[in-house]
Order: structure tokens, then sequence, then C-alpha cells
């Protein structure tokens, strides 16, 4: 799976983006999703997560992936089915509650220090029981992942709990960098300024 001269981890994102590429672009939503005409809108979003991610997540979600697709399985089609309360839940992993709980904790932290760029750029915090709320987009796509990708999230985030990191913050300063901004905080500036 070499692709010349790039380091594994890149790979295995490029890898990991292609495959959710393909199933994405087949997703049909009860909420039309805007990146889903632009493939590197996509990338560039979700880029800015598995840039975060070690080898070993990245490795273990991409043989989901491939897994699915061998099965005849969208991934990216039953996470959107799940947001649109169209099928049941599958996955019942303890470990998807306490993700979502740190993930919807540091999202929280974000959307109170970068309001502006919170709300142009993430999901809301406010109760609904659809994927327009944050916690119901995680969890729906959590339950997509294998045991074992689930197994090595936790690990992520529970390190980085330890380490007094906020993983979502690092996100979306990947996401603002890749846009053409200097750091988070000239893009709340920019943002604040639209009004």
């Amino acid at each position: 799976m070499k692709m010349g001269n790039l380091p594994e981890a890149l790979e295995l994102v490029v890898a990991v983006l292609d495959s959710e590429w393909e199933m994405f672009r087949r997703v049909r939503s009860a909420y039309p999703v805007a990146c889903q005409q632009s493939p590197a809108a996509f990338r560039q979003i979700r880029a800015s997560i598995f840039e975060l991610w070690t080898e070993e997540m990245l490795a273990s979600y991409l043989v989901d992936l491939l897994q699915a697709e061998a099965a005849g399985r969208n991934l990216l089609a039953e996470k959107y089915a799940r947001m649109d309360n169209l099928i049941p839940r599958t996955n019942f992993n303890p470990l998807i509650e306490r993700i979502v709980a740190v993930d919807s904790h540091w999202q929280a932290e974000v959307r109170n220090k970068y309001p502006h760029v919170y709300r142009v750029a993430c999901r809301g915090m406010e109760p609904t029981d659809d994927g327009r709320n944050f916690s119901v987009y995680l969890r729906c796509e959590l339950e997509t992942y294998g045991h074992k990708t689930i197994e090595l999230y936790y690990r992520q985030i529970d390190q980085a709990l330890a380490n007094g990191e906020n993983l979502t913050l690092k996100m979306l300063e990947r996401l603002v960098e890749k846009g053409g901004f200097k750091d988070l905080e000239h893009a709340e500036l920019y943002f604040k300024s639209l009004g």
C-alpha cells in the first residue's frame, strides 16, 4: 500500500478518505449535506480529524471500511440512516457513550472559547434527535466502527484527557489552518466581523 514517499500515517489517511468518499457520495440523507457536492471540502474536513488519529486507529478503521465494502455495506449510509432514525441501533459498545460524553464536553469548551468559528464549522449542541446535534452525529458515526476501532478511539481520548488536551480544539485548529487562517484566534476575528 505504499504511495511513493508519503509517510505511512498519511498513506492511511488518504486510503481512509478515499474509501469514505466512495461511500459518502452515494448517501441519500433527509438533510442534504453540502460537502457531498464537494469532494475537496469533504476531504479537508475529514482529514482534519483523521490527521490526529494514530496509525493503529487509521489502520483499524480502514479495515472496518474495507470489510464493510466487501460485504456490500456502506458505513456512511448507515451513519446517516441512524441519524435520520431510519434504522435501529446495532452497536451497543459501552465505550461509545463515554466517548460521546468526553467529545461533547470538548465541543462545549470550543463553543465557549470560539463561538463564531463554532457556529460556522461545528454541529450544534442544541437538543435534537437527528444529526444536526453533535452528540447524535458522533454516536451514529461511532456505531459504524468496529469494536477494535472504538477501543483505540477511547484510548486516544483517555490519553488526551490525562494530558489535559482537547482534541476537538486541535481538530478545529487544523481545519481553520487548511482554510487559510493563521490560527483559531484569526478565524474567530474573521467570522465575528461577518456578524
